[in-house]
């Protein structure tokens, strides 16, 4: 998977649950963390 699609796979899965979404506050990032690849957002927080 490439990183374009890692990220369009997380904004579709995450932004639209995100408390911020409006606030366009988004700060993804995608990083190796050992062997495995993280995709993250550092104002990702979930509405209930």
């Amino acid at each position: 998977m490439s990183t374009k699609e890692r990220y369009e796979k997380y904004v579709k899965e995450h932004c639209s649950k995100c408390k911020n979404k409006l606030k366009y506050d988004c700060e993804i990032k995608i990083y190796k963390q050992g062997d495995i690849i993280v995709t993250k957002c550092d104002h990702y927080e979930r509405e209930d």
